[in-house]
């Protein structure tokens, strides 16, 4: 099949990733995979690049482009539009329009635009996404859930000596409990809540270890960050490691993924700590939630809870290592089982299979 991919936005976030993701496994499945990105450098493009896969760089900001694309579509005799964030979604059903081909479309955020109505399929990535835009009077029947794929190998079996080297940098055994949260350092990402949960435990008697893996380190919410870890004493408990790619080697010596942020679609770093054998915090009524109530994977904070109660909650899991263990266990199982790029890229294949019936 021949498959032509639009994204809108070229920085290091979630729906990025994803989008490569799915570059990657469409690609590996012998179809012609075909990138439209905004801009010819950064990460976006040098990504699909290294993949060995064809990038064109466009504005998309005018009609000029849609003729571009239109000439992609007749070129490359395309099959399938599919789209990724706000504006590549808006080209993609004018598009589909032009050339009668039919666009999919993927929700990666809980914000609903009118565009998400002319597609001819709607993937979103949690029933929390779903609930959002049939609130919205999109038809049940055009709508998808599909979770994203990882590559869960990659977290079964973290590079040994990566690994070794960040348990000497992190200094990681000097610690009760290791903690990671994996998210840009951006207000709505809920450091702050991940810090007072260090604190708490702390007062229960505990010496924690917070790893934020996470960018930009600097500007206003990063130092008011860094002012909270000073009133709150935990210096010597939180350690901030900027972006780095070595996910699944840090995961691999901790023992618990947290991720309570607001507005989440879904928070794939979640379904990584699972892979990676950690049991997961995430917030209640948020996209993360749905794979603790879904599978059992962990903990939910919630707004109307005193932090103390999740940290006890915690300690009690800790110290409980037959059912920790159980609890590992099973996180690294239901990954394997439901969270593997196979199976992601067959859901797409099935989604676009459906579509080019119509």
């Amino acid at each position: 099949m021949n498959i032509l991919l639009i994204i809108s936005k070229n920085d290091r976030y979630g729906a990025q990733r994803i989008f490569l993701d799915q570059v990657h496994i469409l690609d590996k499945m012998a179809n012609r995979v075909i990138v439209v990105g905004r801009g010819t450098t950064g990460f976006v493009p040098d990504a699909v690049r290294a993949m060995g896969v064809e990038y064109h760089g466009l504005p998309l900001d005018g009609i000029k482009d849609l003729f571009r694309l239109r000439q992609l579509v007749r070129s490359h005799a395309i099959d399938i539009i599919h789209t990724t964030l706000d504006r590549a979604d808006y080209f993609g059903v004018l598009l589909s329009f032009l050339t009668q081909r039919p666009v999919v479309t993927t929700m990666m955020v809980p914000r609903y635009h009118p565009g998400l109505r002319f597609a001819d399929k709607v993937v979103v990535l949690s029933n929390k996404l779903k609930k959002v835009v049939l609130s919205k009077g999109i038809k049940q029947e055009k709508v998808s859930v599909i979770r994203p794929g990882i590559d869960v190998d990659r977290f079964f079996h973290p590079d040994q000596e990566k690994r070794e080297a960040w348990r000497a940098k992190l200094n990681t055994d000097r610690y009760s409990t290791v903690f990671c949260h994996v998210a840009s350092i951006i207000p709505r990402k809920g450091h702050l809540i991940s810090l007072e949960l260090m604190s708490a435990l702390k007062k229960l008697g505990e010496n924690p270890l917070l790893l934020v893996i996470g960018d930009p380190l600097s500007g206003d919410y990063y130092m008011s960050l860094v002012d909270a870890i000073s009133s709150l004493d935990l210096k010597d408990n939180v350690q901030f490691t900027g972006w780095t790619a070595d996910t699944s080697e840090i995961l691999s010596l901790s023992h618990i993924t947290l991720l309570p942020s607001e507005n989440e679609a879904l928070g794939i770093v979640l379904m990584e700590g699972m892979a990676a054998g950690t049991p997961i915090v995430a917030r209640e009524g948020e996209g993360g939630a749905e794979l603790v109530e879904d599978f059992g994977s962990g903990l939910l904070y919630s707004n109307q809870e005193d932090i103390k109660t999740l940290a006890e909650k915690i300690v009690v899991l800790r110290q409980d290592k037959a059912r920790y263990q159980a609890l590992s266990d099973d996180c690294r199982k239901n990954a394997r089982d439901f969270f593997s790029m196979d199976s992601f890229g067959e859901k797409l294949m099935e989604v676009y299979r459906a579509v080019g019936t119509h």
